[in-house]
């Protein structure tokens, strides 16, 4: 009696006729096939690690804020200090809220945590300490600039500044100023367009002090960071976190590292500048 088997029609390239392996086409094919797949895996996780590492940074500049809303809840209202020069945060007279100047010298300003966490230590700065613990906070996981320090390289600690039309000690840069210093919450008009926090360039940054011109057309002093895929993080006065990407590419020229970039510079047609200098005087309409 027949199986089932042998009655069915027999077809070529059927098991009976069946090939053992892989032809040399097939072979090719299915490299070309996992060639492919692992290139969109790499390229799928690269893009994660670029947005975990800029929501690790928003992240940080939302902590920052919320401690510079509890600060002056704490003090009847008033902003904590924002004192600008190469001695904030050491003196009664130089009060503000990281101590420190950064550069790219041997000094230990540059890899000094304390500075920005201990205000036992620092009692004229780091007046953010007690509400945030981790000088972490203090630096944009993507800043890789480092210091040499006794011959050893060494990561700097801050990549962050505040704005200079905030915050107790601060000063506009054109006196007079067409816009209001804000000291205290009350005198923020405008909290949603009013940045507290941003981003600076390595070779941009020294003091906590981030100084926009607004009264000046095209005048662009301190740089903002663009460590996001040519964009920036800012925090505002009202808790918000923006990620703004830079149009001009004057805005973000090459990063030379450990070379200090030329500031205080007139950048004609740079569209960066006004939207920074809107942000910066916290002004709803602008020239």
């Amino acid at each position: 009696m027949n199986t089932i088997d042998s009655m069915l029609p027999q077809r070529p390239g059927s098991a009976s006729e069946s090939r053992s392996g892989f032809t040399m086409a097939e072979l090719l094919a299915v490299l070309v096939v996992l060639g492919l797949t692992g290139s969109v895996m790499v390229t799928s996780l690269a893009g994660t690690r670029v947005d975990l590492v800029a929501t690790q940074c928003r992240n940080h500049l939302k902590q920052l804020t919320m401690a510079c809303l509890m600060y002056s809840q704490d003090n009847r209202g008033y902003l904590v200090y924002n004192t600008d020069g190469g001695t904030a945060g050491r003196s009664s007279s130089t009060a503000s809220w990281v101590a420190g100047w950064l550069d790219f010298s041997g000094s230990s300003d540059n890899t000094n945590v304390q500075m920005l966490v201990d205000h036992d230590q620092f009692p004229y700065g780091a007046y953010l300490g007690p509400y945030l613990k981790s000088p972490a906070f203090f630096k944009c996981p993507a800043d890789k600039s480092q210091a040499t320090i006794a011959g050893v390289r060494l990561p700097r600690v801050r990549s962050l500044s505040m704005n200079n039309y905030l915050g107790r000690n601060s000063r506009t840069w054109a006196s007079p100023s067409r816009y209001p210093l804000c000291t205290s919450l009350a005198q923020i008009k405008y909290p949603a367009g009013m940045f507290v926090i941003l981003e600076e360039r390595a070779d941009s940054i020294n003091d906590g002090w981030f100084v926009s011109d607004p009264d000046t057309r095209w005048q662009l002093i301190d740089y903002p960071a663009s460590y996001h895929n040519g964009s920036g993080n800012l925090s505002f006065a009202d808790g918000h976190v923006e990620t703004h990407r830079w149009k001009d590419p004057r805005t973000n020229p090459i990063l030379s590292n450990g070379q200090l970039l030329p500031l205080n510079v007139n950048l004609p047609g740079d569209v960066d500048i006004p939207w920074l200098q809107q942000r910066a005087a916290g002004a709803q309409s602008f020239p």
